[in-house]
């Protein structure tokens, strides 16, 4: 869950517009994005934190990992 309250999926949702277009910006089946309703992948997570076009920051919390145990730097890439 996000800071806003929406969850990766929502963000991408409101993005994208529907499931198919996510797919096609993921090169994913349109059924796989249909599974992101309940739990998006960690790796799509990453990619979206990394995209400055996509207003998703990673926590590694909602991945079951402790962010203390990981160097990573969590700020969101600039345009």
């Amino acid at each position: 869950m996000t800071t806003t309250g929406k969850t990766l999926y929502q963000i991408l949702k409101d993005k994208y517009g529907n499931d198919r277009d996510i797919a096609k910006a993921f090169c994913v089946e349109r059924p796989t994005v249909f599974t992101w309703r309940k739990t998006t992948p960690e790796k799509i997570a990453l990619l979206c934190h990394m995209s400055p076009e996509i207003p998703y920051t990673y926590n590694p919390a909602d991945y079951g990992r402790n962010p203390e145990n990981l160097s990573l730097v969590l700020t969101k890439p600039a345009c």
